[in-house]
Parts: structure tokens; sequence; C-alpha cells
């Protein structure tokens, strides 16, 4: 697996034998950290001065860039699955087979740990989202609060085992998760499915462009497709009898679901599929968001 940092200064990868980091300018390698055990994780910090790994030895090593040392191990009872930093980069959190856990990155304290059995190897199924987290287990996708460890919200989602990814825009709309041959878009808030994209191959990672306009979809093939997002909007507008419940138009290409939904109880119920045409005409000024 590799990643890019923020910056765009460097290029890291995990490897059978430790992190390599490349200098993204001139494509030479910057310092290698050997390891007798295979990169189960890899991430930049936001601020692009540090990497974390997690090599296959039940630890979670933080390394500087600058001075290329290590300055961290976070230990663990299982083998790490999975690595990443928050979005500010003040915590980084690892999944095992058991469990997922959030560490201070300043000082390598425990600060919140959960009972969630993840599935999924080498950075797939699990994601930050502002202050929550994402994770993959128990053929669901799982929501938690990263301060209480506390469950929010799930998806069940069939074939987990086939899951190899799973991502979010940063306004956190909807989730795109891959399961074999398809990659499947979930609203956040109503939990209904928006629609899916078919690929000729399985799938081995899905990326979100930086401005959610596209994903990024690679094959076992060696080859990657990019589809634009534009064909899938939401559009909403509050009910107005009670005004809490609120009126959603899920769009797919000129396919349309229209529902009502109550953000309280979590209750819905649909009223029609219909064209985009149709359902266009009977909705007055609605706040319509494009993916």
């Amino acid at each position: 697996m590799s990643r890019v940092s923020n910056d765009g200064k460097w290029i890291a990868a995990g490897t059978f034998r430790g992190v390599r980091v490349w200098d993204a300018t001139t494509y030479k390698q910057v310092f290698a950290h050997q390891d007798v055990h295979d990169i189960t994780g890899i991430d930049f910090s936001p601020d692009s001065s540090r990497l974390v790994s997690a090599p296959d030895n039940r630890t979670a090593i933080v390394l500087d860039i600058a001075t290329r040392e290590r300055v961290q191990t976070l230990r663990h009872e299982n083998w790490v699955r999975a690595t990443k930093y928050s979005p500010q980069g003040d915590r980084i959190t690892t999944a095992t087979r058991r469990s997922v856990q959030v560490y201070d990155s300043n000082d390598g304290r425990l600060l919140v740990g959960t009972n969630a059995a993840v599935t999924q190897w080498y950075n797939a199924g699990l994601v930050w989202f502002h202050n929550h987290l994402l994770v993959v287990s128990d053929s669901k996708i799982k929501q938690f609060d990263a301060s209480t460890g506390s469950a929010v919200s799930e998806w069940l989602v069939p074939d987990t085992d086939q899951l190899l990814r799973i991502g979010v825009p940063k306004q956190g709309e909807f989730i795109a998760c891959s399961t074999k041959r398809t990659v499947t878009f979930w609203d956040m808030a109503t939990h209904t499915q928006l629609g899916l994209i078919q690929h000729p191959q399985d799938i081995r990672s899905i990326a979100l462009s930086p401005d959610d306009r596209f994903i990024a979809i690679g094959g076992w093939d060696g080859k990657i497709i990019i589809e634009s997002l534009s064909r899938i909007s939401v559009s909403t507008m509050a009910c107005r009898n009670c005004g809490t419940c609120q009126l959603i138009i899920v769009t797919y290409g000129t396919q349309s679901l229209c529902l009502i939904y109550n953000p309280h109880s979590r209750n819905q119920s649909f009223i029609s599929t219909a064209q985009r045409s149709i359902l266009g005409s009977t909705v007055n000024s609605p706040k319509q968001k494009h993916y």
C-alpha cells in the first residue's frame, strides 16, 4: 500500500520488509525503515511531518520524516490491521481483529478503546470523519464517537468478507464501499442506498478525489477507472406540516427515489420511484447537493 503526504512532498509505501519514503518531485528514495514483518497499515500525519506504520507484529510505529527516527511505538495484544491519523493530527487510531483503539499522537497514551472485530487488512475498512470513526466489522459498517468509543450508527453490508475499501467525502453526505465488483453508495443520514457502480473486475481499492467529484476504482487486473460522482445527488426540503420530517429525493442518473425521513426517530417511508423530470416538477426549490 502507498500514501502521499498532504503537502505533496512525500510518497510512502508499506512493503513486506518495512517502509520506504520517496521525494515526490525527484522520485528519489529518501529513506527506508527496515522491518522483518509485512506492513499492514500506513498513514501520514496531516502536517506531513510524521508517518505511522503497522508492521505485522502487534505494534504501530511512528516515524519522524525529518530525522528519520522512530519516535513512538504503540503496542497491542493482537496484530494491527490498519492505522490512521485523525484529520486534526492529534490522535492515531489502530484496528485489530478484536478492537479499535485511539491514541494521543503526542505522547502515545491510549485514550479510547472499542470492542469492534475489524474485518479488513491493509488500511481498508477504517476511516476518520470529523470526530467519528467508520469501521468495517461483523458484516456492518459501524460508526463510533472517537472521543468516547460509543456506537453512533451502523449500516448492514452484505458480503463484508469481500469489502475492500470504504470512503467518505469531506462533508460526509455518503459512504462509498466496495464489495466484489460493485461500489455502493449509502446516504449517511437516512441509510438509504443512493446507487451503485459496477466494475468489470474484482475491486482492489477505491479512492475519492480531493474535491469529492470523482472516484477512482482499482481492479485486480491492474487497471484504474475514474468515475464521475455528478450523477449522484440528494435534494432535501423540510416538511410543511410538522417542520421536522424531511422530503428527500435521491437521484442516480435518470432514476429518482422519493422518501420522507424523520431525523429524530430515523423512520423513513418511501413515496415513489420515478423519472427525475417528473419529480423535479413536483418539488419547489429544494436544497440540492451534488456529489
